[in-house]
């Protein structure tokens, strides 16, 4: 049985939440080095793995390690940049979201993405839940008819996460970036992609820094940012966006706001022929002209694991992911008009 050698840039906590124990997971996958720019980090996880090289760049490792795959999780202003360095080195590409952290990082990816014969996968990981996934068929299989209104949220009370997400120049932006990137690609893949048309949006910054007790939430595990921290993002991003074929999506994505928590992501989609709620997830149509809702149950899921695995089975089976660096742009330019439309203040034509 061929095994896929992956190695992992930056070791921080998503790679420790996440990417490790789930290439570990893995049958037909091994994990032989990591990169991170705290070299002591990199040696001090490679020691506790076992057998696991260490190194203290990401193109030391590339040069040196032997590799099929790598994953890219780092601060998101450097997903760009180690992404391309990976595929000249001719590796198959996991680069976490979002990214790129503007439209022309994201087109250049696209481009050596596309010139290349290697995968390039964003992680997307809402894609993989299996309830999102079932929403997405009911939609696909057009149970719902033409969808032309979608809402997205994902909304934190007192949520701000600690380290380099609050410096504008590492992470490109607050909630919107963080969190609100899964509801955004979620809803849009839902939606059938449609190609967007125009962006109005408004990032607010009004409640964080705060200094409520009691309260508390992850934490980068690098020290960037975190004495005498900058915190120059938004705590609460919307938006209205609306797209070529008349569809309109509005979203919502808060670290901080003085309203109720809503931390599961909340999609709804509204059809000509039904609608439909992930959370709790719901089903809206008409029977005999009346007015009915199904509540629908569906089993949770690892869907972290199942995004590994499908990277895993794209490298194997050469074919191309769900989420590929051309929809992944697509978010980006996103990301990046509802931020350029804020700070203009007008709405901005895609």
């Amino acid at each position: 049985m061929r095994k896929v050698r992956v190695g992992i840039v930056g070791i921080g906590m998503i790679a420790h939440m996440f990417h490790i124990p789930k290439y570990q997971n893995h049958p037909q996958v091994e994990l032989v080095a990591v990169a991170d720019i705290d070299l002591e980090r990199a040696q001090k996880v490679a020691g506790e793995l076992g057998n696991i090289e260490a190194y203290g760049s990401a193109q030391e490792m590339f040069a040196n390690a032997q590799l099929d795959a790598v994953s890219i999780a780092t601060f998101n202003e450097s997903h760009v940049e180690l992404a391309i360095a990976a595929l000249e080195y001719g590796l198959d590409v996991l680069v976490e979201k979002p990214m790129a952290v503007s439209s022309d990082q994201a087109k250049l990816l696209r481009e050596k993405a596309l010139a290349s014969d290697r995968i390039v996968m964003v992680g997307m990981s809402s894609r993989f839940r299996y309830d999102c996934r079932a929403l997405h068929g009911i939609a696909a299989n057009g149970e719902l008819g033409d969808i032309y209104y979608a809402k997205a949220r994902i909304l934190r009370r007192r949520g701000v996460p600690f380290g380099w997400f609050t410096n504008m120049a590492q992470s490109g932006g607050g909630p919107m970036m963080d969190i609100g990137v899964h509801a955004l690609d979620a809803a849009w893949w839902m939606m059938g992609q449609p190609e967007p048309d125009q962006v109005m949006g408004k990032l607010f910054r009004k409640v964080a820094p705060y200094q409520t007790e009691g309260v508390g939430f992850y934490a980068a595990m690098s020290i960037d940012n975190k004495e005498n921290p900058v915190y120059d993002v938004e705590d609460l991003g919307t938006a209205y966006i609306t797209f070529k074929n008349g569809a309109v999506l509005t979203i919502e994505a808060s670290w901080a706001v003085n309203g109720s928590e809503d931390d599961a992501m909340k999609i709804d989609l509204y059809g000509t022929k039904g609608g439909a709620s992930l959370d709790p997830f719901t089903f809206f149509k008409e029977s005999d002209r009346i007015p009915v809702s199904y509540d629908m149950k569906v089993q949770s899921n690892d869907y972290y694991q199942e995004e590994i695995n499908h990277f895993i089975d794209c490298v194997l089976q050469r074919k191309q992911p769900v989420c590929d660096a051309a929809q992944g742009t697509e978010i980006v330019k996103l990301l990046e008009a509802i931020r350029i439309s804020s700070e203009t203040n007008s709405a901005v034509k895609l």
